[in-house]
């Protein structure tokens, strides 16, 4: 039979999904419908929209649904819609197929047009790029990487072909096969919308009918898992194929009466399936069966479980009575439940025990039933009890009853004769004995109790561990017991004991309450459950080995108050004494996410935990009997993909680009946010993270469930974002994903700036120090000629005086030694004269030191001051200023007032004459200096006698102030000396004055 494309595409499909995950499961096929744990998302969820069409896991991780309002990527914990709205824009919001191809592109088929979605970019095709229609219902591979759309037209070399033949697969009835599915080995199964036929060969192997084998009018969607199942979606539910049976929803599931448009197997062998109207559905492999008041027992609140005959499970509940469920039982109402009027002395059921008999012992807060065949005995403290609070029973190997209650610890030795009293039942004449913390016991108050592999008894207290040994009679028993009692002194965790289990090894578990659990080796406590399952604060209710037989061998399973723990824990477990118990491999802690219907264990009842014949542990919680089969317990194999879902630089999310790719980033940015998602559907909420920003972080950050990371404040520079997910059971995904980015400096972090910088520091120090030198220079310089200008002063007029007084003193002397008093008295006359005249010279010189200092005195008024003064030495003295007055720099003045000084000091002791005149002309470009005196004159050409620098002295302050100076004489006919300075131009003197 030719099966055509479809066939050869179905196939293809198969074998992808084959050769990504060929180590993973599908639905346990000997499972139950109804027993399988479901999940359901909505509007309410957050889908746009209720009716799923589609139905698509991506190479990536993540699943992708076609609805009417657009294309939704759901990750396990929120849906992020695409529409014609949206960037990229979809062709129409109706998305009716999906496809991906071997080159990673998404093919969306809306009833506008399809899509094609590669690395960020969309790519549109409609009728006017030889689509046949643009409303595309089917989307198909054709083997070599094309895509088939519509069963018509094919995208070929970059170009659509319209319209190819296509062969069809038929049915044997001769209708075409709209639905095709290849299981494996060998078999097909073909079908349109109202049968479906199985094939091996030739050999049809099952013929199913639509309102026959199968529910509904319509078949809507056909798919083969990994396990060989066949599922085949109608409009009224859906049914699986399986063992050459079919089986359908109970009624009062969501799925009984859906209508089925899609249906999908993701990496983890989970089922989804999209409905017409009540949105998105997945199937998990339960790990828990859970049995309540729906599927049958008088409660959800159990308390005790024990096994019976014939696999026959005892429950007893707090409020609801007694239990029984026959082994296997799966179906809603096959539990017996036992009435408590008049038969059981409670309907809260404490304790539970079964004898070898068959018998069934039933402890209560009322006291004590015993259950034979149809007949119930009751006993109470009226028979011997210490008290009528039962809060354990163990049954031991000789027939005889140990009762555990508030007020003791009852040994029951029955030697066969009747039991009970008047309408209860008969007397007892059987041996109790009590023991009690007054002879022995570490307390009173009675919990678990077990017997070890060496025939010793321990009984949990509420002060300690007591330990009951056969021997010679104690001191405080009346029986042939040796009592021992540990505390924490002995190096238990906690006094308060909640559970026992003994195991073939001679080793003994002891659970506490808020302080984990202890183990006991022949020897010593050790206390245990450090670690990653933090037991060591945990409270222990109950304790199970379940003995299965694995790569990490034996586990042991804890009734928590946080739910179910299971411990894997070779080494402990081993057959040999003197193990750590801190030794395990890993530890698994399980919730609601793994199917519980709560985390809530404690029943404060004996035995709350029990492991029956064929394997199962059971466990009794407030919120229904556990049931865990270790030999199918599902195990998640599939390390989760990680994706980065948004990369948010202050808020405003950046563009994600292809692996591999750098990401710049201008500088300034101070906040960055990564939210990340690792895409495991078995139980989203138990996915864990850990993440590193490398070039930040030293190593990886534990992030537990979140699954955003922020940063602030990083400096520049090169980082890689890295970020590692772990599926429920702890398996790590070591590759995860990475984003690189590069946050670019700001100008003031690069490399050329702390260049520049440090050439402009280099050049400042250099202008500095060039500074400081011509300051230097400049402050030289003006010593320099200051030096100079009293160099002129001294010579000009204190040492011609002292060279006059002294030659006078010589003559002087001279004419003594000759005795000539009259011409001496003359020239000493002569010598006191110079010495005036000295001393006025100084003063003068003096006064012009001082005067260059002031700045309150101007030139004009300086220069008449100075005039009048040379009036008082006999000196006509004249003093004329013309023009009006303007300040100059203080140099310029100075210099000036120096010259006038010089030449006024030679008129006075060198030219002989009587009469002085001086003016000081300010022009509108220059500044005139006038000294003229009447006096003897004298040649200008003749060069200055030695020691006399008067003119060359007037000559050097014209020259720095930018003047000239002229001297006009003639021997007889006086002297006249001319200064002139530009009266705009600024003087090297007022640059060089010191600031």
């Amino acid at each position: 039979m030719a099966f055509g494309f479809a066939v050869r595409m179905a196939v293809a499909t198969v074998v992808v999904l084959l050769g990504i995950a060929s180590t993973l499961f599908a639905l346990e096929p000997s499972t139950p419908l109804a027993i399988y744990g479901r999940q359901a998302w909505g509007m309410e969820n957050g889908l746009p929209q209720n009716t799923v069409q589609a139905l698509l896991q991506t190479r990536d991780g993540f699943v992708w649904l076609g609805t009417e309002s657009g294309l939704v990527r759901f990750d396990g914990i929120g849906f992020q819609v695409f529409d014609r709205n949206t960037t990229p824009p979809l062709p129409g919001n109706d998305v009716r197929s999906l496809l991906e191809t071997p080159d990673g592109a998404l093919w969306i088929g809306t009833s506008d047009g399809l899509a094609r979605w590669k690395d960020g970019a969309i790519t549109v095709f409609t009728t006017k790029d030889g689509l046949p229609g643009n409303r595309i219902d089917h989307l198909d591979a054709d083997g070599r990487g094309g895509v088939i759309v519509n069963r018509a037209a094919e995208f070929q070399n970059g170009r659509w072909v319209c319209c190819i033949k296509a062969e069809y697969a038929v049915l044997r009835g001769g209708g075409r096969a709209e639905f095709q599915a290849q299981l494996a080995g060998g078999v097909t199964a073909v079908g349109d919308n109202s049968l479906i036929e199985v094939w091996r060969g030739n050999n049809r192997i099952a013929r199913l009918v639509v309102g026959k084998e199968l529910p509904g009018s319509r078949i809507q969607a056909l798919f083969a898992d990994r396990e060989g199942s066949l599922w085949i979606g109608t409009n009224s539910g859906l049914a699986r194929w399986a063992a050459n049976k079919v089986q359908v929803l109970p009624v009062t599931d969501p799925l009984a009466k859906a209508s089925i448009l899609a249906l999908m197997e993701d990496r983890e062998g989970n089922l989804w399936a999209g409905t017409e109207a009540d949105g998105l559905h997945i199937l998990r492999d339960q790990r828990f069966r859970t049995i309540g008041a729906r599927e049958g027992l008088s409660t959800d609140a159990t308390t005790a479980v024990v096994e019976g005959a014939a696999g026959k499970l005892w429950v007893g509940t707090s409020g609801g009575g007694l239990n029984a469920l026959p082994r296997g039982a799966t179906a809603a109402g096959a539990a017996t439940i036992y009435p408590v009027r008049n038969v059981l002395l409670s309907d809260v059921i404490l304790s539970l025990a079964v004898a070898p008999s068959g018998d069934l012992w039933v402890g209560t807060p009322d006291g004590l039933n015993r259950i034979r065949g149809s007949a119930v005995y009751a006993f109470t403290s009226a028979d011997g009890l210490p008290d009528d609070f039962i809060r354990s029973l163990l049954l031991d190997k000789d027939g005889s009853l140990w009762i555990g209650t508030r007020h003791g610890l009852t040994h029951w030795i029955e030697p066969g004769a009747r039991l009970g009293t008047g309408a209860r039942g008969i007397r007892a004449t059987g041996k109790m004995e009590t023991f009690t913390q007054a002879n022995g016991l570490g307390s009173d108050l009675v919990g678990a109790m077990t017997r070890d592999s060496k025939g010793d008894l321990w009984v949990a207290t509420f002060d300690g561990l007591s330990r009951l040994r056969s021997g010679k009679i104690s001191n405080y028993a009346s029986s042939n017991y040796i009592i021992t009692n540990y505390t924490s002194a002995n190096g238990l965790s906690s006094n308060v004991i909640t559970a026992l289990l003994a195991r073939k090894n001679g080793t003994l578990l002891i659970g506490t309450q808020d302080h984990g659990w202890n183990l006991w080796d022949g020897r010593e406590f050790t206390a245990a459950g450090s670690g990653t399952s933090g037991l060591h604060e945990a409270s222990v209710h109950a304790m199970l080995d379940d003995e299965s037989v694995s790569r990490e061998g034996a586990h042991v399973w804890f009734a928590t108050g946080n739910g179910l723990v299971r411990g894997d824990c070779p080494e402990m477990l081993a057959d040999t004494l003197g193990v750590e118990p801190g030794n395990c491999l890993r530890w698994f802690e399980f919730g609601t996410a793994d199917g519980l219907r709560s985390r809530e264990t404690a029943t404060n009842s004996h035995p709350s935990a029990w492991r029956s014949r064929d394997g199962h542990l059971w466990f009794a919680t407030p919120k229904g009997l556990v049931e865990v089969d270790p030999a199918h317990f599902p195990v998640n194999t599939v390390p989760p993909p990680v994706a980065l879902e948004r990369f948010a630089i202050d808020d405003v999310s950046q563009a994600l680009h292809a692996a591999g790719s750098v990401v710049q980033i201008q500088a300034g940015h101070v906040h960055f946010e990564f939210d990340y998602a690792g895409l495991s559907f078995v139980a989203p909420q138990k996915v864990r993270y850990r993440y590193m920003l490398e070039g930040v972080d030293h190593g990886w950050t534990d992030a537990g469930t979140r699954r955003t990371a922020y940063y602030t404040n990083i400096p520049s520079g090169s980082y890689t974002f890295r970020v590692q997910a772990a599926n429920n059971d702890g398996l790590w995904n070591a590759e995860g994903t990475a984003l690189t980015f590069e946050l670019r400096p700001h100008f003031y972090q690069t490399l050329w700036f702390y260049a520049l910088l440090i050439v402009a520091l280099v050049g400042l120090v250099i202008l500095i120090q060039r500074l400081r030198l011509k300051r230097a220079e400049r402050e030289f310089n003006a010593v320099l000629g200051e030096r100079n200008r009293i160099a002129r002063e001294i010579h000009d007029t204190l040492a011609q005086g002292y060279v006059g007084i002294s030659v006078q003193l010589e003559v002087l002397a001279e004419l003594l030694r000759l005795s000539k008093v009259e011409a001496a008295a003359k020239h000493l006359d002569l010598t006191r004269g110079y010495v005036r005249e000295g001393l006025a010279d100084a003063r003068q010189s003096i006064w012009a030191l001082r005067s260059q200092d002031s700045g309150e005195t101007t030139l004009p008024v300086k220069l008449r001051r100075m005039v009048e003064a040379e009036g008082n030495h006999g000196l006509e003295s004249t003093c004329s200023i013309f023009g009006a007055y303007r300040p100059l720099p203080p140099g310029t003045e100075q210099e000036i007032l120096r010259v006038a000084q010089e030449a006024i000091h030679n008129v006075k002791k060198h030219a002989g004459a009587r009469k002085l005149f001086v003016q000081l002309d300010y022009g509108p470009q220059e500044i005139a200096l006038e000294v003229r005196d009447d006096g003897q004159g004298f040649a200008p050409d003749d060069a200055p006698a030695p020691g006399h620098y008067g003119l060359t002295g007037m000559r050097e302050r014209a020259a720095v102030i930018g003047g000239t100076l002229e001297v006009t004489s003639e021997p007889g006919a006086g002297t006249t000396v001319r200064l002139r300075v530009a009266a705009r131009k600024e003087t090297q003197a007022a640059k060089m004055e010191p600031q």
